[in-house]
């Protein structure tokens, strides 16, 4: 496992360096291109390099590999080491962007990206991170068929997370409404699951031509980053999510899955919720805790932490059955199973 997280830390890397030179910005531009001072390139391009250095769990990536591996075998694995850019470079900058719609101050252990450079710069960097990657694909020693193949999918995918991030944006905006739980786990999959989904089907595109394999790769990998986002969503509330605060998501006023069966439970507490979610919102973390901790108080005592917490567990069991339909037994397909079983204990 070191050795395929190695992988993807050294392609990010070859990708984005930790500094710009004038090759590595020709090799961005596609062209020559006269002397630029490179302060000015690592300076805007610095809230992307941090929260890559702040780390992450790469599962998406290591997702890829898994799929071109057991598919193609090792010749789909090289191919796949050199675009995992493509997964994980566009969801750092989802998260750079996401905290500005957010408000949130705090991801991975430090203050959010906006918060140490600004808005202008933060915006840029996120916008920089969906488009970089896709130069690893022109230079991929691949048919044209199957660049497009990539780029295609590459798209469709991106089109979808906006469009998840855009209902979730609406619910926040919206106190008072509270999206259904199919309403609720379909915006997860655009959201969440679908970059997931991305690094499956171009992993299964480097291996395979068949489309009905393609898509089904991409929707186990889906189906995981829906029970991904909800266990999310429960440690968010009972024990605070790593580098984050107990209780974020009350302060972003995000309906996740626990507050919408809290309500769906408990209508009359609609108007309670939503006082608290204004007051958080108002005030922040620190200035409303007594009232987040209350409104958790309620939502532990409710049990709708362990529902969501049992529909998360229920995904990865449908997720591991189609796993064991899809891929030939092999040491990837028990590494990959391995890495669901171990959200169980989360």
């Amino acid at each position: 496992m070191d050795r395929w997280l190695n992988t993807i830390e050294h392609e990010l890397k070859r990708v984005l360096p930790e500094s710009s030179d004038q090759t590595w910005i020709e090799w961005v531009l596609g062209s020559p291109a006269p002397p630029i001072d490179t302060m000015t390139i690592d300076q805007f391009s610095e809230p992307a390099r941090d929260l890559i250095r702040r780390g992450g769990k790469r599962w998406r990536p290591l997702f890829m590999m898994l799929t071109a591996k057991m598919l193609g075998g090792d010749a789909a694995l090289a191919l796949a080491e050199r675009l995992v850019s493509l997964v994980e470079l566009p969801h750092n900058g989802s998260l750079i962007v996401d905290d500005i719609e957010d408000k949130s101050d705090w991801r991975r252990g430090g203050p959010a990206m906006h918060i140490l450079y600004g808005e202008d710069f933060s915006i840029n960097a996120g916008n920089l991170l969906y488009f970089l990657p896709t130069k690893t694909i022109d230079e991929a020693p691949l048919d044209d068929k199957v660049k497009l193949q990539i780029y295609q999918i590459y798209a469709k995918y991106m089109r979808r997370v906006h469009m998840g991030q855009g209902m979730d944006i609406c619910w926040h905006h919206h106190h008072r409404t509270f999206p259904t739980v199919q309403e609720y786990e379909l915006m997860c999959r655009l959201k969440t699951g679908c970059l997931a989904a991305m690094g499956c089907e171009i992993g299964a595109v480097l291996a395979v031509d068949d489309p009905r394999v393609i898509g089904h790769a991409g929707h186990i990998a889906e189906t995981i980053g829906v029970g991904f986002q909800i266990l999310d969503d429960v440690i968010n509330l009972e024990k605070g999510n790593p580098g984050k605060k107990r209780g974020d998501d009350i302060v972003e006023n995000k309906k996740s899955l626990p507050i919408i069966m809290f309500v769906e439970e408990n209508p009359d507490q609609v108007e309670y919720l939503t006082g608290v979610f204004q007051q958080a919102r108002k005030a922040g973390h620190d200035g409303s805790a007594a009232s987040i901790e209350e409104l958790l108080g309620k939502i532990q005592a409710s049990g709708t932490l362990a529902k969501a917490r049992k529909r998360a567990f229920a995904l990865f069991e449908e997720a591991l059955l189609e796993i064991d339909s899809l891929y030939a037994p092999s040491a990837e397909r028990d590494t990959l199973v391995s890495m669901i079983h171990s959200f169980f204990s989360a």
